[in-house]
């Protein structure tokens, strides 16, 4: 099961729920965003191909094997030990070093205590309102600096180690000896989410700071595209070219190679566009004034002429329009004559930098509020004992301090609600339909 959904549930045209089984016969293989219904049964042997349904049974055919991601071979496992795992760890230290070099900071303070007498002084020691500070810090550093030395350690590894993937040369069978195999594994677990290491929610998910990353991993990047907020994991990054202009919508994929390890090139060139949960196969390349509506997926190796492509039958995207005299030439989005003509909009557009400022405070907020509960409720124990917790018994430095807590939890989240409802309408207010594009209205930045 390649990213698949398998559901058993559904519901009847009474609107009640049923629960159907579910048979998926021997050696069956099920592609990317495919979806197999309650009640369906695969023979042995089935292979369903990527964005289809059990429902489609008649379109799955042997050759859709090679686009099942969990068949790839894998490296031997002596090459991961000796040589990815050292690798990996490295990382793993590497990203913690910031919270070990704080933990050893607060060791060094006057306040920090390494052995109790008793079970006043632990509890009195956890309450200690200077070790709240570094609780927060802790958090934070996790969240936000760490995931930035894991990616910028991950970059340096695929630069100087990995190196740059080469699509296979087309009369020629793909290289399939250990390296090869252990090149597209290691970079997968350096970068193991489609959020590169987590860099991309402290840097706003869709600006020119994310080109800019992709580039260091390879990824041919042009001017002003506007990157999903659901990201993308790349397996082979070298193999990705991306034109100015270039619109994506959420939850899609690029897939550069297949089960065989046989890489090719997936060009999306200037002024196309991707929308949400498409699935573009290797060797795809999307012309400009292309548009790949919700739901496409493309055939390998096929070439997509200006025009509107949607969903998926037969295992392949179906024209719903050609596209009018000059569609073959790439024209700026509102999105980048936003950016790139700040000045000029009818609107103040915020520089990126306030993006990414903004972006790592709400992040920083969201560590915070995750522990105020606990902290607030520690804080009013350290209030109510005045210092002096050896004179009250064990119950009650254990039952005061928890019961705190326990009533913190729901004035704190009446504090987050009143906060993101009132932010609703102070930023956005009420909704109205309508068009609302980068460059004439603010909605979209707020």
């Amino acid at each position: 099961l390649d990213n698949a959904t398998v559901r058993p549930f559904a519901m009847d045209t009474r609107g009640c729920f049923t629960l159907r089984k579910i048979q998926i016969g021997e050696n069956s293989c099920v592609g990317a965003k495919s979806v197999i219904a309650g009640g369906a049964t695969l023979p042995d042997g089935t292979c369903i191909g990527p964005l289809s349904s059990s429902h489609e049974l008649c379109d799955a055919k042997p050759e859709h094997r090679r686009h099942c991601r969990p068949l790839r071979a894998s490296p031997p496992l002596w090459l991961k030990v000796l040589c990815g795992w050292p690798i990996l760890l490295l990382q793993r230290v590497l990203t913690l070093a910031p919270v070990v070099l704080l933990m050893v900071q607060m060791a060094s303070t006057e306040w920090y205590v390494d052995s109790f007498t008793s079970i006043q002084d632990g509890v009195e020691y956890i309450a200690t309102p200077e070790r709240m500070g570094y609780l927060f810090a802790f958090i934070i550093f996790h969240r936000t600096v760490c995931p930035c030395l894991a990616l910028a350690y991950a970059i340096a590894v695929k630069r100087c180690v990995i190196g740059a993937f080469k699509p296979t040369p087309q009369d020629e069978e793909p290289d399939v000896s250990s390296w090869q195999l252990f090149r597209p594994w290691l970079l997968g677990r350096l970068i193991p989410d489609a959020h590169l290491c987590g860099v991309a929610k402290l840097l706003g998910r869709h600006y020119e700071a994310i080109s800019a990353l992709y580039r260091l991993l390879g990824v041919k990047v042009g001017r002003y595209v506007y990157w999903p907020g659901s990201g993308f994991n790349f397996t082979e990054p070298d193999l990705v070219e991306v034109g100015d202009y270039v619109v994506f919508g959420s939850r899609s994929l690029i897939l550069t190679s297949d089960a065989h390890h046989r890489r090719r090139v997936v060009t999306l060139e200037a002024g196309s566009n991707v929308s949400d949960r498409c699935v573009v196969l290797p060797g795809t390349r999307v012309k400009t004034g292309a548009v790949l509506g919700s739901g496409a997926l493309t055939k390998e190796g096929a070439i997509y002429e200006p025009g509107t492509y949607v969903g998926s039958r037969g295992n392949e995207c179906m024209q719903l329009k050609k596209a009018g005299a000059g569609a073959s030439e790439p024209k700026e989005t509102s999105y980048a004559r936003a950016f790139g003509r700040r000045r000029e909009a009818s609107y103040t557009v915020l520089p990126e930098w306030f993006h990414i400022a903004w972006s790592t405070a709400s992040i920083c907020w969201a560590c915070i509020v995750t522990k105020l509960p606990l902290v607030s409720g520690l804080m009013l124990a350290h209030l109510c004992f005045s210092d002096d917790w050896q004179a009250y018994s064990v119950a009650s430095t254990l039952l005061v301090p928890s019961a705190l807590i326990v009533l913190a939890y729901p004035a704190v989240l009446s504090l987050v609600l009143c906060m993101d409802i009132g932010s609703k309408w102070v930023l956005i207010g009420r909704r109205k339909p309508g068009s609302y594009a980068w460059d004439s209205s603010s909605y979209c930045q707020r």
